[in-house]
């Protein structure tokens, strides 16, 4: 997604603008580092953000001529070219004091959003053209972001497939969540990110059935694919335990989850059937039971003697020494559970929706959903996973794109292949 910053909107009086960041300027020896909102002379322009006078600019000279820049708490600067230079009426670049700035704009003031702060013109190179706005945003290192979406978004309008700011809890993106993940697609190519090393696919090889699920081993070192007809595919140090390839399934293979050991693994059936290998033990199934909704997917407990099996519609079974902390089973959802993350200590998991909608139970806080990034549509979400802190998830879309939540560090996605991704797994 584009840099953006919520500002309020620079200009009190109407303007038009496109997007010209990054377009040549004089011969393309220079690239134009902001937009242009075009106006009229003395046109009000207003903070941008709360914030401090940082720099000016009151001769008019150079290409921006009269110049303003504002600081935010956070040290983004938001920069004002081409302010007023001319007596009202007139185009005489007579530069008169009282018709370049606000009253009490100088260096060191205070500003809050929306205050007005200068007087749009011509001033600098802009002379030859029309009276606009040359407004700039930029990180504390000063290099600049295109303020378009920002601009867009502080009037209410849409910008590409944003259409409203997000509304996401504060996030704090941090090397302690993991140091990588994985992502798959239903042919078993393996797209491997961060410090997550590539160890092989199945993208090259004949496949009797799609895969469905991918789970790294606790080691960091290796990972298991999973296909639909129960067959598992080891890559580096993963071993294999078993499989169900060879079996008569009444129903497919829809999920897996590997012992904290790494030394084996449980295979679930869409019917709640489950299946151990290796030092993986059976605590139990819902294969007896009538469900309201098929199983989808199941997580080991921490200690590695339980496990969660849940359901489409959100209901969650517990086995062994996994709690249940509560489930969306008695709620009519819009869009059925996907996946499911549990927290590092177990004490809670979240539920996340085809939509991205997350659902936390326990002591698994809210991050924020998909909707919570304000596109105007999206993908849907076909995976999870936790942070190792418990402070943050990454979801998983179906075009490989990665959506990042809490703590939770971004190291790419698979979007720029045109993937179809189905399954994540985040390096312990």
């Amino acid at each position: 997604m584009p840099e953006f910053r919520h500002i309020h909107f620079p200009v009190q009086e109407h303007v038009d603008y496109t997007d010209t960041f990054g377009d040549c300027r004089d011969g393309c020896t220079r690239r134009h580092l902001g937009n242009d909102l075009i106006g009229s002379r003395l046109f009000h322009e207003l903070a941008a953000v709360d914030g401090t006078v940082t720099w000016m600019v009151q001769d008019a000279s150079g290409t921006g001529g009269n110049w303003l820049e504002i600081t935010d708490a956070q040290g983004w600067h938001y920069n004002y070219g081409h302010i007023n230079n001319d007596t009202p009426g007139t185009d005489d670049g007579a530069n008169p004091p009282q018709w370049r700035f606000a009253p009490g704009i100088e260096i060191g003031a205070h500003v809050h959003a929306g205050q007005f702060v200068a007087y749009m013109g011509d001033s600098g190179n802009a002379e030859t053209s029309v009276p606009h706005l040359h407004f700039e945003i930029r990180h504390p290192d000063h290099t600049a972001i295109d303020p378009y979406l920002s601009l867009r978004l502080s009037q209410g309008l849409t910008a590409g497939n944003q259409c409203r700011y997000p509304s996401l809890p504060e996030q704090h993106p941090t090397t302690a969540s993991a140091s990588g993940y994985w992502a798959t697609t239903g042919a078993g190519a393996v797209y491997s990110f961060g410090a997550a090393h590539y160890y092989g696919g199945m993208a090259s090889r004949h496949l009797n059935a799609a895969i469905t699920g991918m789970t790294a081993r606790t080691t960091g070192n290796g990972y298991w694919l999973l296909g639909r007809d129960g067959g598992i595919f080891s890559f580096g140090d993963a071993p294999f335990y078993g499989s169900t390839g060879a079996m008569h399934l009444n129903a497919p293979v829809i999920g897996m989850a590997a012992t904290p050991t790494g030394h084996g693994y449980w295979l679930l059936a869409s019917d709640g059937g489950v299946f151990s290998f290796g030092d993986a033990r059976f605590e139990g199934s819902t294969g007896a039971m009538h469900l309201n909704a098929p199983v989808i997917g199941m997580a080991a407990t921490p200690t590695g003697h339980g496990y969660w099996l849940y359901a489409s519609d959100g209901g969650v079974f517990s086995f062994g020494d996994a709690h249940f902390f509560g489930s969306t089973g008695g709620l009519t959802l819009a869009h059925p559970i996907v996946r499911v993350a549990v927290t590092p200590d177990g004490d809670g998991y979240w539920l996340v929706t085809s939509d991205g909608t997350v659902h936390p139970f326990g002591a698994a806080a809210n991050y924020g959903s998909l909707s919570n990034l304000g596109f105007c549509s999206s993908l849907p979400v076909v995976s999870i996973g936790a942070s190792q802190t418990g402070h943050g998830y990454w979801l998983l879309q179906t075009d490989g794109s990665i959506r990042v939540f809490g703590d939770a560090e971004m190291y790419g996605d698979a979007s720029p292949y045109h993937a179809s991704t189905v399954a994540l797994a985040v390096k312990p």
